[in-house]
């Protein structure tokens, strides 16, 4: 397994060292053609090595080469990522280096197209300024019918996610409706779950209601007899020579012996 990533690491590097060697001869302006070449045969033949390569074996060749450069982990990545949509390699269209290799500011991009099992797929790689392989991708190809049934398929699952919440959101909204009724039914149950304890104490807590005054008695005797109770104090403490007003009369009542001298 370490020697897929060695593989295609020293593919690129050769390709590179090539390309090196060939890349001062041409200006800043424009791209040399040995270069160009190099970098056309360069780029397919990495291809075709990398479409080799099923995903289980680039992740046990990741795994077991934790020092791989981070070209190949990219590569490797970039086609785990595509090949169970693309299927099977079949091969590409071989076109003029010309129409394939472009400048891209500082950076080289040759751009394939690549012939799998399932559709066709544009593969894309770059170099920097350096001619070092920096990246490899691949972008399926889809036909103004397949383009047409994505969107269609999008809208669906868009539209249906919107009228779901709004059909949750309607059902939220009627069953707030029923709160105020189960706030009182828990209220009343737990009420009722209260010990008794509890109860009496509740009911001790509430204030005694104050005794009624006792109703006045009214003192014995007719209207007038409270001032001829007043002049019988006053004639008894005058013959007792003291205050009235260390007794009381209490009562008056006419007395059926006559022994008045």
């Amino acid at each position: 397994m370490k020697q897929i990533g060695k593989k295609l690491g020293g593919l690129v590097s050769l390709g590179i060292l090539t390309l090196s060697m060939t890349g001062c001869m041409g200006s800043q302006e424009e791209i040399n053609e040995t270069v160009m070449n190099n970098l056309y045969s360069t780029t397919t033949s990495t291809m075709e090595t990398l479409v080799t390569y099923d995903s289980a074996t680039m992740e046990q060749a990741m795994e077991e080469n934790p020092n791989m450069d981070d070209f190949t982990k990219s590569a490797f990545q970039s086609w785990m990522d595509s090949s169970e949509e693309l299927g099977a390699y079949v091969g590409f269209e071989n076109v003029d280096p010309e129409d394939a290799v472009r400048k891209d500011g500082s950076n080289y991009v040759v751009d394939l197209e690549a012939e799998f099992e399932n559709g066709t797929a544009d593969v894309e790689m770059v170099y920097d300024s350096k001619l070092n392989a920096e990246s490899i991708g691949f972008s399926p190809q889809y036909t103004m019918g397949e383009k047409m049934q994505s969107a269609v398929m999008n809208t669906i699952v868009g539209l249906g996610t919107v009228f779901i919440i709004l059909f949750f959101l309607c059902y939220v909204i009627d069953v707030l409706k029923f709160v105020p009724g189960w706030v009182e039914a828990v209220g009343k149950k737990f009420k009722k779950q209260q010990p008794e304890e509890a109860q009496e104490t509740v009911r001790t807590a509430q204030p005694v209601p104050a005794p009624a005054a006792a109703p006045e008695i009214p003192e014995e005797g007719e209207p007038g007899d409270l001032e001829l109770a007043a002049v019988i104090a006053a004639a008894i403490a005058a013959s007792e020579n003291t205050s009235p007003d260390s007794f009381v009369v209490r009562s008056i009542r006419k007395s059926k012996k006559n022994n008045w001298r």
